[in-house]
């Protein structure tokens, strides 16, 4: 294909949101499914953002699961609510997501997008509770993987920065302690949004350089 023709195709940037529901977040259910409908609201009324920014939503506890596959917002009905219980295995999610790139991309370049590297919103308000994950992250973000995800994590609670800072590789923010943690939570998804809006507006992948209640914290992992 000619750069030209290139060009010429719809850009794709597949956004993975991937939400902590272990039994920690328990209390903050229902600000966090009111503001994922909020989240899926803006998104299907913003159609440009929502088909520049194709999103998958996943959902982890002790297990995995995958929410809302890869599809442009404006075209799904509203959004599920979920349910927190259980652990926080941060492994087993980084493997469903390495799983869901490797067919979410490939569905989305055959449907004519030209698809940009996959991003990764990572929220949570805990420590992983699984002592093997690290691998699973390794694997994810492997340098050999044309597919690996940028990352950019949020963090509030009882979510430790060191490891906030080992997983992102664009970007890490922990609350900073001036407002409640369903604030914190409800801030997060609206930093996402943001970036997502000023990523369609310039056609190009923009990540939040600060978000509103939070710290960066240093990064460990580098792209």
């Amino acid at each position: 294909m000619t750069d030209g023709m290139h060009h010429m195709r719809q850009k794709c940037l597949p956004t993975y949101l991937v939400i902590d529901v272990s039994t920690s977040m328990s209390q903050h259910e229902q600000v966090l499914n009111q503001t994922l409908k909020k989240l899926h609201s803006t998104l299907a009324n913003s159609p440009r953002v929502s088909e520049f920014a194709h999103m998958s939503i996943i959902a982890f506890s002790t297990q995995p699961w995958v929410v809302i596959e890869m599809t442009d917002m404006e075209y799904v009905p509203g959004m599920p609510e979920v349910a927190c219980d259980g652990m926080t295995n941060y492994g087993a999610a980084f493997d469903l997501v390495r799983d869901r790139i490797d067919i979410d991309l490939p569905a989305l370049t055959a449907q004519g997008k030209a698809v940009l590297r996959p991003i990764m919103f990572f929220l949570t308000d805990g420590a992983p509770t699984d002592a093997d994950w690290e691998s699973a992250f390794r694997s994810l973000v492997d340098k050999g993987r044309r597919r690996r995800p940028h990352v950019v994590t949020y963090g509030f609670g009882a979510a430790p920065e060191e490891v906030l800072g080992r997983i992102a590789t664009k970007a890490a923010f922990v609350a900073d302690g001036s407002s409640g943690q369903d604030e914190a939570l409800s801030t997060a998804l609206h930093s996402m949004l943001n970036s997502l809006v000023a990523s369609a507006q310039a056609d190009e992948l923009l990540i939040p350089a600060q978000a509103t209640g939070y710290k960066s914290v240093p990064l460990e992992y580098l792209d």
